[in-house]
Parts: C-alpha cells; structure tokens; sequence
C-alpha cells in the first residue's frame, strides 16, 4: 500500500450510502501482476466498493450503518491491496476514521430536582446550591452556560442569580423568611452548539427562620377609666402579641412584669384580656403604670415592652371628716345677732361633687 496508516474525517451526521475515497496501492508490476482487488477488515460501519476499469482498479468505503461519536469516536479499518500474480501478493494500510461531532445531544443535569437549605438573611453573594449538567458531545457543542428562566419568576430573579460557567446559583438580594419561606427556582443549562440545545432543571429552596423578630404587642383599651369600685375580673383593656417568626421564635408569652392589683387573662393564643385582681382605691393610688412584657422562645429570646396607663376613677365611698370631733363653744351673752362664734371645717377625701361638703345643723331636743 502507498501509505501504511491513513486518516479521514467524517461527520457523525453523514447518511448511509456514502462513500468516501481512500489511498489506494500501487505496484510497481504491470498486467495480470497489478492490483486486483481490495479487501476490508470485517467492521460494523463500512464495506468497500471495488472499481475495475481498464488495467487500474480503484476502491471507496461505503457507510453502511450511521456512526455515533458518542459512541464510538473513531473507528479502525484494516484495507488489504490483493494482485494477480501467482501466488498472489497483498499489502496493507490502516485506516482511521475521525467522527466529527454534531450538535446532536441536548444537556443533561445531574437532577431533575434540586433541594437546598438556606438561613434567611444570608449575605450577598452567598452560594445556594452549585447546578452540574453535562453534554455527551465535543467542543463547542459540550460548552454549556447556565441561566435562570427569565420568565413567570420575577420574585426569583430578583433574590437570586446563576453564574453562566459554574452552575453556582448565588443570593442577590434580602432573604426574609417573614416574606418567603420557600422558593421555586426555574434553571436551564444551553450549550453552544448551532443550533443550541438546552435542558431544564427545578431547585427547590427552603429558607431557614432566624430568631430576627421581637413579639409586637398591641393593646385595645375598653375603659378609659375604671372605677375604684370596680369587680376583681372587670376587664379594661384586650391585649394582642404578635411575633413574625416561625416555629418557637415565634411562640410568645405575655406577663405582667411590675406589681399591680391586674393581671392578664388569656382569651386564646396570643390574645389577653388586662382585667381587675384586686382592690382598688383612687385615694391611695389613683394611676397605675402597668408594664407588659412578651417573651418569644427563641434562642436568644427576643422581648418587648408596653405600658398600659390605668386612671382609677371616684366613687363616693368616703364620707366628710370634720377636724374636730367634739366643739365646746362659749357664747357671749348679749352677742349680736349674725355674729360668728365658731368655724367649723370638715374635708371629704373625694374629688368633685363627691368630695364637695355642705353644712347643717342636725335636728336635736334641747332643754328649756
């Protein structure tokens, strides 16, 4: 044979039936010494075709099955050069055919569906979770960018982004647990064969709570005064906490934190009724400041305060004191009519028209 080892390049793509030509052999004898014929080492991809004409003789390969680089990327022959002599002689070249590659795969992610945790709050640019697809053709037809769906998931592509070489998808804005607990992350991974072809993945993402929220306490007042005569159980204001984390960080309990003749009734979870626990009395305490104080079971707990101010309103429950009990007044004879003799002062520890004291003399039987 001319050349002892040979190479042709054929696209994957090529159609069964064609026929591609080879060196051929030479032999420096002439008539029935030439060359007579060529044969092919048996293979699954190729038989040969021998053309005889005049005094030369020629060969092609000819395709028999189509060729997957995939598969196979290149494929050995072994063609023998056979004359006519007697006895005859051969000589032989390998052939190596190179499949060339065709864009005809389509990316492949690891999975379909990816899980990942994450706290929420996480800095900036933090990784989430690392994409990995892979294209079973070569060069160019194998480089493979990454992406996120752009469309149906504006609130995705605004917490979140993709790096186009490294499948690496990375936080891009606030992450709130309070806002979105959880999110689902449409991705695609598109070689850059022409025309490209793509494959699609779903990664779901759990955002962690933190313990970032304190409770929020609301308070509803029913009375804007309670009477100092008022029934142990009067209730004077509702109370409601509310915490926006989940599980424990947001579980919370609401005390009152200073003494007071009040405490607080739970109504259902998380909401109170601030009632009456015991006597009042304005003229010894006529406003109470009544701390409440809500606990979540974080770790650390968080907590938060409110006042509640309480006015005791007047009864008339005290009567006039005079200063004196017993007055002994001594009378001038011969006094004038209208003259004072004596001032009288009686004080009532009531306010308004129940502590106003008016004077009388009482009816009494005295001796003539």
């Amino acid at each position: 044979m001319t050349s002892n080892v040979q190479s042709l390049n054929i696209a994957e793509s090529a159609v069964p039936g064609g026929k591609f030509g080879f060196i051929g052999a030479s032999d420096l004898d002439v008539g029935k010494n030439d060359i007579s014929t060529y044969k092919l080492s048996p293979n699954d991809y190729f038989s040969i075709e021998v053309h005889k004409g005049g005094d030369s003789v020629s060969a092609e390969l000819v395709l028999q099955k189509a060729l997957d680089r995939e598969k196979q990327p290149t494929v050995k022959l072994t063609v023998t050069a056979v004359d006519g002599g007697n006895p005859p002689k051969s000589g032989t070249s390998q052939i190596v055919i190179n499949v060339l590659d065709n864009n005809d795969n389509a990316p492949v992610f690891s999975s379909s569906l990816y899980k990942a945790h994450i706290s929420e709050n996480l800095a900036v640019g933090s990784t989430v979770i690392i994409l990995n697809a892979t294209d079973a053709d070569d060069g160019i037809n194998a480089e493979i960018e990454y992406s996120l769906r752009s469309k149906g998931q504006d609130q995705v592509l605004n917490q979140f982004q993709i790096d186009s070489k490294t499948g690496a998808i990375l936080v891009k804005g606030k992450i709130d647990y309070e806002d979105n607990p959880a999110f689902e992350i449409h991705a695609q991974a598109s070689d850059k064969g022409y025309p490209p072809m793509s494959a699609h993945c779903k990664v779901l993402v759990e955002v962690l709570d933190l313990n970032d929220n304190a409770p929020e306490i609301t308070v509803t007042s029913l009375l804007n005064t309670v009477k100092e005569d008022a029934q142990v159980g009067t209730a004077i204001a509702l109370v409601s906490v509310l915490d926006k984390d989940g599980g424990k960080n947001g579980a919370v309990k609401a005390v009152i934190a200073n003494e007071t003749p009040f405490k607080l009734d739970t109504n259902y979870k998380n909401y109170y009724s601030l009632v009456v626990d015991g006597p009042l009395d304005r003229e010894t305490m006529a406003e109470y400041n009544v701390t409440i104080v809500a606990t979540d079971e974080g770790t650390p707990p968080l907590s938060s305060t409110s006042i509640v101010n309480v006015h005791v309103s007047d009864v008339n429950d005290n009567p006039p004191r005079f200063s004196e009990q017993l007055l002994n007044v001594y009378v001038k004879e011969n006094s004038l009519v209208g003259a004072v003799i004596k001032t009288v002062t009686a004080v009532d520890a009531d306010i308004d028209t129940n502590g106003q004291v008016s004077y009388s003399f009482l009816q009494s039987s005295t001796d003539s």
